[in-house]
């Protein structure tokens, strides 16, 4: 009878230590993907790849109408350009922007009012400063690039009804005047803009507004997969915690098969708890290692702004996996210290109980 109860309780140890590891886990993963700081932390550089992406975006739509109108290519400095949007971009405000970004999901998914979601831009610093010598600099970088005009162009007609960059630079103006009257162009527009000027800059875009909705089937596939993981994010953020139950409930069952003494109680709950704690800390050395080696693993064949998104998304992957493993390694630690002092009370009654 004994020996079949010992056996019973083996089994119970295995569910234990299968449990244990799968609420560390899924409890832990919950609680980093649920903490909007991490999230906003992995994306503080943001402005970086914004800077150094921008510029050869610009680059290859330039290049892109050139061919479509028969000119000849634009040869964009990128580093000049790169160097203006530098200048041109307020210190923290794509940091600012990202964050406003992250609080609006954030809120979306602990409400689920997703009807009403809005994000909000202040467009205000980045056009002040368009306004003045940054912005002038920028569209003199992209106007220094034109190919020269090679048929007769009447200077009146360059830029034409719209606010555009030229496509060529006629040789009777010079970059200065025709950098000049675009950046005086492109400021008009933006100041006659009632998006930008009704609410002093700040720029209110609906995500899922209804008319949104009618017009565009993709954004209702969104909006319906948004609140499958609204209901995912309720649920672990309310009954997560359930998942210890499960382990808590196995090394009670151990108890009541096997422990007859604090010996018994030491060994039977010190050994699962120091074979789980060792399990997992060899698994959180895995289980990062194969994620980041799967997002390295890309075609070369990659566009510019996908390589842009996928660095984002490893940066945020890297951030969220990291903390994760940071947070499953200490609360390990502890399990394995909780072990080793069953453990010791299971030797140390045990002799107690011989003398």
């Amino acid at each position: 009878m004994r020996g079949c109860l010992n056996f019973l309780a083996g089994i119970v140890a295995v569910l234990f230590a299968i449990t244990a590891v799968l609420a560390l886990f899924l409890t832990n993963f919950f609680a980093v993907v649920a903490d909007r700081e991490v999230i906003k932390e992995s994306l503080s550089n943001l402005d970086s790849l914004v800077v150094e992406a921008v510029p050869a975006i610009v680059a290859r739509t330039l290049e892109e109408e050139a061919r479509e109108r028969g000119l000849a290519p634009i040869n964009l400095d990128e580093e000049i350009l790169q160097d203006s949007m530098e200048t041109l971009l307020p210190p923290g405000w794509i940091e600012s922007q990202t964050d406003t970004a992250v609080d609006t999901v954030y809120d979306m998914l602990e409400t689920g009012d997703l009807d009403n979601a809005e994000l909000e831009i202040d467009t205000t610093p980045l056009l002040d400063r368009f306004r003045g010598q940054p912005g002038l600099e920028i569209v003199g970088s992209i106007v220094n690039s034109l190919p020269p005009c090679t048929q007769p162009l009447n200077p009146a007609e360059l830029l034409g009804p719209d606010v555009t960059i030229p496509a060529c630079m006629p040789p009777e103006l010079t970059t200065t005047q025709v950098t000049q009257e675009v950046h005086t162009r492109l400021v008009q527009a933006l100041d006659s803009n009632p998006q930008l000027t009704s609410e002093f800059g700040v720029v209110r875009v609906p995500l899922f507004s209804p008319e949104q909705q009618a017009q565009n089937v993709e954004l209702v596939q969104a909006r319906e997969q948004l609140l499958r993981w609204q209901r995912t994010f309720a649920l672990a953020q309310n009954w997560g915690w359930l998942l210890w139950l499960l382990p808590a409930g196995c090394l009670l069952l151990i108890a009541l098969l096997t422990v007859r003494s604090w010996s018994d109680l030491g060994h039977w709950w010190g050994w699962p708890l120091l074979g789980t704690a060792v399990l997992v800390l060899l698994l959180t050395l895995i289980f990062p290692a194969i994620t980041r080696t799967l997002l390295r693993q890309a075609p070369a064949d990659y566009s510019l702004v996908e390589v842009t998104v996928r660095q984002t998304g490893m940066q945020l992957v890297t951030a969220v996996t990291d903390t994760w493993q940071n947070r499953v390694n200490i609360q390990a630690a502890i399990m394995f210290v909780f072990g080793l002092l069953f453990v010791l009370l299971g030797f140390l009654s045990g002799r107690g109980a011989r003398y």
